[in-house]
This record gives C-alpha cells, structure tokens and sequence, in this order.
C-alpha cells in the first residue's frame, strides 16, 4: 500500500508519540525514519513495513513474516545505514570493559581524557558498526530468520581495517551491506560489511563481521565466498612473545555497556538453552585483550601505528578466566593466538594484526 508522511504523522500523533518505520524497498534496502510533526510529505511504499508506536513503556508492533530458511539467500545484498555518537566517556568505558586498568603503566592515556596523550583503543572502531549487524540478526529481522532465538546467534569471525585513529569524541556514519550468506551444514554464515564514516565523509573503519546462526544451515547455499576474509595460521614455532591477563567475574557485565546487549553474555537462562554452563565473554572482549596485548608489545600503545586485525573466535572464554596471548611476529604483521590459562582451550585462533610499521 501507499502511505505518505503526513498519514505517518497522523497515525503517530493518534498514537500519542512518535512513529518509526523501518522501510524496506524492492532493493532490500532498509532506512530507519522518525516522523514528527512538520517534516516535509513525501510517498513511502510501505509494503512489508514494521511500524512502532511507542507510549509510556508499552509497545504496539505490526510486522510482515520474513519467512523460512529457505529465504536466508534473499538477505544477500540487504543494505542498512545508521549513526554512531560517542564521547570520550564512552571510549573510558569501552577501556575499563576490556581490561584497561590503572595497574598498567600508561593507564592515563586510555582512562583519562585529560590527559595530553589520551586516544581511543583501535578495537573501538568495533563498537559504531556493531548496532545494526546485532539487531538485525538477534532480533530475527533478514529473510529466513523469523521467529529467531537470540541464543543461537554467535559470532563466528571478525576483520578490522583502520584507515584513520578513533577520535576521542564523534558522530559517526555507517553503511552496512550483507555481502553474503554461507551455508555451513549446522547453521548459516552471514557476512556483513560495514564501513564508517566521519561527518566529512572520511573512511574511519572497514569491519567484517561473521555471524552464525546454529541449525539454520542445509538451505543449499553456497559452502564458501569470495567475500570472506580469511585468517592466517601462525608459525610452528614457539612464541615470540607471550602476555597473561585474568578478567574480572564481571567483565561481560561491564563490557554490555558499550552496546552488545546479547543475553547470551550476561543472562544465565538464555546460556544454558545453547549448552553454557553459565553467560560467556563477549568474542569482540576477548578479541580486545588480545589486540591490547599485541599493541603494547609491538607498538608500545602507539594507536597510529595499527592497521588491520583478523580472527577467528574458536571458543568462549567465561568471565573471571585468563586470557593469555601468544604472538609471533612476521615483518610488520604480528601473527597471535589467545588461550584460557585455566584449561588451555585456544580461544582466538588464526589471528594476525598488521601494523604500518613496527621500529
């Protein structure tokens, strides 16, 4: 059906508050819009729509069925944008919830924004592009996902490029595109690129990230792509170098601040319906102890000086465990692996982060 924005305007304001539509056009392209009284008519195809009205804390929904996994291939070219504003508050935050602590020796740096050396870990280039990727596979909105049980989303794979330092302080943009989605037998692989932009439109961030879906795999799809990012095994020999750091009982608990709100991570009912004893670590937390151990090694905290990391999440770590990083370095690519001290399970693995140079 047609509607324009004035009948939006109508619908919201019959409703007491605002209207949000999520659109999606024949492209499978999503916006997200917020009509208020005042904003200029234009015509919607609103067909296949999600409208909310929000009043007080309850919430009216009507959606459209996105059907079975038969229909994960038709997420393939599904594209979204979305903002991103943080503070130097919020990169303090995002510090304290990957381990950052005012034991270490240039605690100020990443802890106190007054400091003349302050900056932002590179890992938080994370954190703008995860929004959309969460609420679109945890909350079941891409074809063949209905119905979808938050516990059976993991994050399989991550890739970073960063093209410029984190700003202490920004408005950021984002532009996601589903590349690709791969059938893996015991679930789907959904492959999601996301680049971030600054306000002058100046490339910050490239991320990919992998996200699978248990027991939505054997649809037909496609077994690999061209579009994934592959990782790196590192060299046979021993470490170079190698750094333990144990986290906090509450580490997940700190870390949901900054954006990742998977109950997975923090809800102990929801853990145990996909076989966890208890709530496990974020992949992108642990991802962040080891990118630390590796920048202060090889970089000495020199945020600059980072380029790229890769890796695989191979299995969870829970939170109160120790993460020990072992790395290897090749040129100015630093190969490194991620192990619980407590039972030796290697928790990263296939992991690499290339730096511009390293003196």
């Amino acid at each position: 059906m047609m509607i324009t924005v004035r009948q939006l305007c109508r619908l919201s304001q019959k409703k007491s508050l605002c209207c949000t539509v999520r659109l999606y056009d024949p492209g499978n392209v999503v916006r997200h819009h917020h009509w208020n009284k005042g904003w200029n008519q234009s015509v919607l195809n609103a067909n296949g729509t999600n409208f909310h009205y929000f009043k007080k804390a309850a919430c009216r929904q009507y959606t459209k069925d996105v059907g079975t996994k038969g229909d994960l291939v038709k997420a393939i070219g599904y594209r979204c944008e979305w903002s991103h504003n943080y503070t130097a508050h919020d990169a303090i935050l995002y510090a304290l919830g990957v381990g950052v602590s005012t034991t270490q020796s240039d605690y100020l740096k990443f802890l106190f924004e007054k400091d003349e050396n302050f900056c932002v870990l590179p890992s938080y280039g994370f954190i703008p592009a995860q929004k959309e990727v969460l609420l679109l596979t945890l909350e079941g909105r891409l074809p063949g996902l209905a119905n979808l049980d938050p516990a059976k989303v993991l994050h399989g794979e991550q890739y970073m490029e960063v093209f410029r330092p984190m700003p202490r302080a920004a408005t950021l943009r984002n532009e996601c595109v589903v590349v690709d989605v791969i059938d893996k037998r015991s679930g789907a692989l959904f492959l999601f690129d996301v680049h971030t932009y600054n306000d002058k439109d100046t490339l910050i961030t490239y991320n990919q990230f992998s996200i699978f879906i248990v027991g939505f795999g054997g649809f037909g799809g496609k077994k690999t792509s061209n579009h994934e990012k592959p990782t790196i095994k590192p060299p046979t020999r021993p470490a170079d170098y190698s750094v333990s750091q144990a986290t906090s009982v509450d580490q997940a608990a700190l870390y949901r601040l900054s954006g990742d709100y998977n109950p997975l991570h923090f809800n102990p009912t929801v853990a145990a319906r996909v076989g966890f004893s208890k709530p496990i670590l974020h992949g992108l937390c642990t991802l962040a102890y080891g990118i630390r151990h590796v920048l202060q090694q090889y970089a000495n905290n020199d945020v600059a000086k980072f380029k790229a990391v890769k890796v695989r999440f191979s299995k969870p770590v829970y939170p109160g465990q120790t993460i020990k990083t072992n790395m290897w370095r090749d040129g100015n690519r630093v190969h490194f692996q991620c192990e619980v001290t407590e039972t030796k399970d290697v928790v990263i693995s296939g992991a690499y982060v290339d730096f511009h140079h390293i003196d």
